[in-house]
């Protein structure tokens, strides 16, 4: 990995990859949950904010699946939104 880079990994015990670990990271938008759904916006998070993901099935002892996302260092300009 390269300097200034953060690379945070989460497993759990479901083998099934979520949308958008499932494909390499792409300019189109990633559709987020109805304003009335109980969860879905990590998702939405990791996809404005992370450089690179990905995402694999872990098949040997306890199973599940590793998804990761990776953040680097950008100029404070593309950090400001709209309000």
């Amino acid at each position: 990995m390269r300097e200034g880079r953060l690379r945070v990994s989460v497993w759990d015990t479901n083998p099934v990859i979520p949308a958008p670990f499932d494909k390499p990271p792409t300019l189109l938008p990633f559709l987020p949950e109805p304003d009335d759904s109980t969860g879905g916006r990590g998702l939405l998070l990791v996809q404005l904010c992370a450089d690179s993901w990905g995402g694999f099935s872990v098949g040997a002892g306890l199973g599940g699946k590793l998804l990761w996302f990776e953040l680097g260092r950008r100029p404070e300009a593309e950090f400001a939104f709209a309000a």
